[in-house]
């Protein structure tokens, strides 16, 4: 719509109203409510303006104060008739038309004074507080962030750009916390551009850019709490878990003994058991690593597994020195080998002085060598118990005893069984 068509209408709709006789103006008021953000339309208007003008916007706006739409609007048509175009009068127009909810006649409004008044702080707050109402918070945020320095401005205009900037946070951090992924980082960096200071989104963009792997990243955005907030246990946890994840291992188990110390999280207990296997699992030869994640368990792979695992054969002493067998020479785990033949788990062919180090461990032999490994090593529970029953009577739960005797087994299931089983000896 054009800029003369909009005046113009503007204009009539104000004579409309303006036909009655209207009583003295009321004294002036002070309004609540959302209405306060209203400013003086007169906010950053410098031209020249007579007295008469003065004195007559003066009573039609104490009319807009008072909550008086006829009265209000029949002065300012009277104002505009004398005194056409005058930016106040029609910003004030603008301002019933906020009250009332008919927010594009009163932005039609903003947009014809805004070509005669550029950078006009009154028509910026009206703008502004439109986009509030219309729970635009973001939009309002930023229009009262652009005017809040402005010569003259009321203290209202920080009180409502402080409203905002809470209703902006709450709103920001809740869709945080409902999102996933980038979006949630995404929306996490935004509310710390809202409020570099608030710790809560703070710490929960380090959670999710931890969960991402990006520890740099999270150490930049925790950086910042580190003088006042360091102490916090959820902060300590995350630097534990940024120096777990850059293979500081010393460290991370340093901060989560500390915490596992001084809370009664239990969450932090068992992170530090993970840390601590994972740091074992780190200071274990490759071989290790490899038995462990293998589906189909050698017997030199089980013995590497028993040697790593079990500290009663790792640390096995006097034991007679065992036959030799042919065939462990280039294996990775040839001195765990050795070290199961040396405690009678593996026996060497007689005849052809091989131990078959690359024989399956079917479910069935697992179940046998754990039950011989307790009797051999005199565990208390395996006295006098049938062979069958060594497991049970030690109270050795066996995964496995329902898979087929010849099927085939798992580094992840024989770690689990001779871990029970380190335990008895």
């Amino acid at each position: 719509m054009k800029t003369h068509t909009i005046l113009v209408l503007i204009v009539a709709t104000l004579i409309a109203a303006g036909c009655a006789t209207t009583p003295p103006p009321p004294a002036a008021v002070t309004p609540t409510g959302a209405d306060r953000y209203l400013v003086d339309p007169r906010l950053g208007y410098d031209a020249p303006v007579s007295a008469g003008t003065t004195e007559r916007f003066d009573a039609a706006w104490r009319w807009v104060l008072a909550g008086n739409e006829a009265q209000a609007r029949q002065k300012l048509a009277d104002l505009l008739r004398r005194e056409p175009g005058f930016p106040p009068a029609i910003l004030a127009g603008a301002a019933l038309d906020i009250r009332a909810g008919l927010y594009d006649q009163a932005l039609d409004a903003i947009a014809v004074v805004r070509q005669r008044v550029p950078n006009y702080t009154a028509a910026d707050v009206y703008e502004a507080e439109i986009a509030a109402r219309q729970n635009r918070t973001r939009a309002a945020w930023d229009l009262y962030r652009a005017v809040v320095n402005r010569p003259n401005v009321p203290p209202v205009v920080h009180e409502r750009l402080a409203e905002l900037r809470a209703a902006l946070l709450g709103e920001l951090y809740a869709a945080a916390q409902a999102a996933t992924g980038e979006e949630a980082i995404r929306l996490l960096r935004e509310t710390l551009t809202v409020d570099p200071g608030a710790i809560e989104p703070r710490v929960l963009l380090a959670t999710r850019l931890v969960e991402t792997r990006r520890f740099d990243e999270a150490r930049r955005e925790l950086d910042p709490l580190l003088d006042s907030s360091a102490d916090r246990s959820d902060v300590q946890a995350l630097l534990a878990e940024i120096d777990f994840g850059k293979g500081r291992y010393q460290e991370a188990l340093v901060r989560y003994e500390r915490l596992a110390r001084r809370t009664s999280d239990p969450r932090y207990a068992a992170r530090l058991e993970v840390i601590k296997q994972e740091w074992n699992l780190a200071n274990m030869p490759a071989h290790y690593r490899t038995a462990l994640e293998s589906s189909t368990v050698t017997r030199e792979q089980f013995a590497t597994l028993l040697y790593w695992t079990v500290p009663a054969i790792r640390f096995a002493q006097n034991l007679a020195a065992p036959p030799i067998a042919v065939d462990v020479q280039d294996v990775e785990g040839r001195d765990e080998i050795i070290r199961a033949i040396a405690i009678g788990l593996f026996e060497v062919d007689q005849v052809t002085r091989r131990v078959s180090p690359h024989r399956p461990v079917t479910a069935g032999r697992l179940a046998t060598h754990l039950s011989r490994l307790l009797v051999l090593r005199g565990a208390p529970c395996a006295r006098g118990v049938a062979a069958e029953n060594v497991l049970a009577a030690c109270g050795v739960t066996n995964p496995l005893a329902t898979h087929g005797p010849e099927s085939v087994v798992s580094g992840r299931d024989v770690h689990t069984l001779l871990t029970q089983v380190s335990g008895k000896l």
